[in-house]
């Protein structure tokens, strides 16, 4: 049964491994919103379909491990949801793609070896410390093999939580396998690490000289699109999208109190000071909640003057009864009133045991015993808890807590700032000497608790405080909504668009280079429905959008699509303004190079090169591996060009990066003999930390990949 319960209270560990290998899913609610009818699925990797129904099932399970880890009231904010479903796809994509490499190569776990895993001579590290003794540190195979025969009778949770150790381990192993048969397909001749040595440390002593780019204006260069189409016709590589790109404009109308608003809520606000000031602690606290945000959390602790709201800074020294009248922040009203003050310590250190129970707060949904039993449970461990060292202690949190931090920390939960801790729990700690045992009841079950530690007191206040956001009434948002609306109304064209914008005095906001992906948009943070939008078929340039209700951030939007790119090389007259100042950069060169060849006329050493053009001679030490010129910046090609160059031969005109380059190679200093076995286990270390880094990306980019999830979601 120790076992059980190790398994079980590790299974938020477990959980989050998991969740890695099967994918972090999202609540379907939020992916089923807005959802475009489509018969597609939502990716084919390979041929083989990720259906969204298999997505929406995997969906629901994904749900239950987090309620498991977190509590059954866990929420999920929407960018997290999104980022989450993002992680989905990713894996699942990520399963099929090493699904056909492994069985390309032929890969496979045998019965044999995944037994082995478990009871034989490769046991798997989870499996070991499971199932190792905490008192005499021995691992026992037999009870491996016990516990497996016992399964049947077993609950559904914990039958549930072995078969996702088992698949975790299954999936590892045979990963494991193929990165290792890439790792040693590795190897390094004796040919590639001289030439490596010499690439790094061959130098080559240069002298040089250049006519910068940057000596001749932009604006007196002139190119014709000849010129630029050229250029383009050069480099069409560099302009490819590799994945559909958009670019919207847009207007963003804040929701936000109208003055109207503001009056009526300052009046009730004054009401509310009234009462404040003269009403006891006792009724204080209901006058907080009751006339506060309705999701506001009065922080009732006690609190240094560092930490207090700045326009409650003045009460510090004030004395108790003692106001800050309300004063308006950001749409939100607040008033300050000082309860107490107290010489308390800043910090606190404890160890904890706890045994919670069904129904307590965030337990988890394997915990059956009642309130009585957990009752129970807690008294014989408090009284068997007292006297005892930290290793002992440390064994009793190991085998009974229900936090699934014990997992790691032996319930030692370490120095945390006082208040910090649920009430109950806090109090405990800070009311009670240093090494005393206490007994505690929270909402998370009931607590054995060791007070290890407490710092120095220093003086705390505690203040009230009410919280009231002034929200804007249906009447103002109606008012704004229907401003945004009579915008898209007459925002027929670009055009129109921008005029409205003018007219009305209204800031436009410019989205470039949205991908398919993306979540937020300059100014908005879940703008993903008008990614969407503005991907869709029948989004065209130069249509408005209707008005987008924001309704999280309190904002309505209006967008209208600037253009769209799809997949492939990029139309010349799309990046025509972007390769302008190369064109211009190229034409700098040819303009240079009459100047520079006249230097060279005659000339046979770089000075009397750089003497005629009245230029700087520098001199360096290149290699291959060499990237910068000093006072140039990156130069990759004429570094190449210098390291293949015999010395005393002065050398062509060269056209770099940042200008036009003449150089003399004065010498080659040849290193020293490469040590192969340093070498080796450097390059070996560099190719082991790129394979698990990149080599999933590698075969990423060359699957066969159709991405319909802005269909879906």
């Amino acid at each position: 049964m120790a076992t059980i319960g190790k398994i079980r209270k590790r299974s938020g560990l477990l959980i989050a491994i998991i969740g890695i290998a099967l994918g972090l899913f999202v609540l379907s609610d939020f992916i089923t919103k807005g959802k475009r009818q489509s018969s597609e699925p939502l990716a084919i990797v390979f041929g083989d379909k990720i259906t969204y129904q298999e997505f929406t099932s995997r969906v629901e399970q994904q749900k239950e491990f987090y309620k498991m880890q977190y509590g059954q009231d866990m929420q999920f904010a929407t960018a997290d949801l999104f980022q989450i479903n993002n992680q989905v796809y990713d894996q699942m994509v990520r399963d099929i793609i090493l699904q056909k490499e492994y069985d390309d190569l032929g890969l496979q776990v045998s019965d044999a070896e995944f037994a082995e895993m478990f009871t034989g001579r490769f046991v798997h590290p989870m499996i070991r410390q499971y199932f190792t003794n905490p008192e005499t540190g021995v691992f026992d195979p037999n009870q491996v093999a016990m516990y497996i025969e016992g399964l049947n009778d077993m609950s559904e949770d914990d039958q549930r939580r072995w078969k996702m150790i088992e698949k975790m381990i299954l999936e590892e192993r045979i990963a494991s396998k193929f990165t290792t048969l890439v790792n040693k397909g590795y190897y390094l001749p004796q040919a590639f690490v001289e030439r490596d040595n010499v690439e790094k440390n061959r130098k080559f002593v240069t002298m040089y000289t250049a006519l910068q780019y940057n000596t001749i204006s932009d604006s007196t260069v002139v190119v014709t699109d000849e010129d630029l189409k050229t250029y383009y016709d050069a480099h069409k590589h560099e302009f490819e999208y590799d994945e559909p790109i958009g670019f919207a404009d847009f207007v963003i109308f804040d929701i936000k109190p109208s003055d109207i608003d503001m009056n009526l809520a300052k009046t009730e606000i004054d009401c509310t000071y009234s009462s404040f000031k003269s009403v006891s602690d006792d009724e204080l606290i209901s006058l907080i909640y009751s006339r506060s945000d309705i999701d506001y959390a009065w922080d009732s602790s006690y609190l240094r003057r560092e930490v207090l709201p700045v326009k409650a800074d003045t009460l510090f020294n004030a004395k108790p009864g003692s106001v800050v009248a309300p004063y308006l922040d950001n749409n939100v009203f607040y008033m300050h009133r000082l309860m107490d003050r107290k010489q308390m310590p800043d910090s606190l250190e404890a160890a904890h045991i706890l045994i919670a129970y069904q129904g307590a707060m965030r337990a988890d949904e394997s915990i059956v015993r009642t309130k009585e039993e957990a009752k129970q449970l807690a008294d014989s461990l408090f009284a068997a808890a007292q006297g005892t060292d930290s290793a002992a202690f440390s064994n009793l949190a190991i085998q009974f807590s229900s936090d699934p931090s014990a997992a790691q920390n032996a319930g030692f939960l370490g120095w945390f700032p006082e208040g910090m801790m649920i009430s109950e729990f806090n109090a405990a700690c800070l009311n009670n000497p240093i090494g005393s045992y206490q007994l505690v009841e929270t909402d998370f079950g009931y607590h054995i608790i060791k007070v290890l530690g407490k710092t120095k007191p220093v003086e705390k206040v505690r203040i009230a405080t009410i919280r009231r956001t002034v929200e804007p009434s249906k009447e103002t948002s109606d008012s704004i909504y229907n401003m945004a609306s009579v915008f898209a109304t007459v925002s027929t064209d670009q055009a129109a668009f921008d005029k409205a914008i003018v007219d009305n005095g209204y800031t436009k906001r410019v989205a470039e280079n949205v991908k398919t992906t993306d979540f937020t948009l300059a100014g908005i943070t879940e703008g993903r429905e008008i990614v969407r939008w503005l991907f869709n078929d029948a989004t065209e340039k130069g249509v408005t959008s209707t008005v987008f209700d924001l309704v999280s951030e309190s904002k309505y939007v209006v967008a209208i699509v600037k253009d769209k790119k799809q997949k492939g090389v990029a139309e010349f007259d799309d990046v025509k303004e972007m390769i302008t100042p190369f064109a211009k950069k190229d034409k700098k060169a040819e303009m240079l190079m009459e100047k520079m060849n006249s230097a060279m006329g005659g000339s046979a050493t770089v000075e009397a090169v750089a003497a005629k053009l009245n230029a700087d001679v520098d001199t360096f030490d290149v290699t291959f591996s060499t990237y910068s010129l000093p006072g140039y910046g990156p130069e990759p090609e004429v570094v190449g060009i210098m390291t293949a160059s015999k010395p005393g031969v002065l050398s062509r005109v060269i056209e770099g990066e940042m200008g036009l380059f003449v150089f003399m190679v004065k010498e080659v200093v040849e290193p020293q003999p490469a040590d192969r076995n340093a070498v080796m286990m450097q390059k070996m270390a560099f190719f082991q930390s790129k394979t698990n880094y990149e080599l999933f990306k590698a075969l990423e980019r060359k699957a066969d990949i159709e991405d319909n999830r802005i269909l879906y979601y």
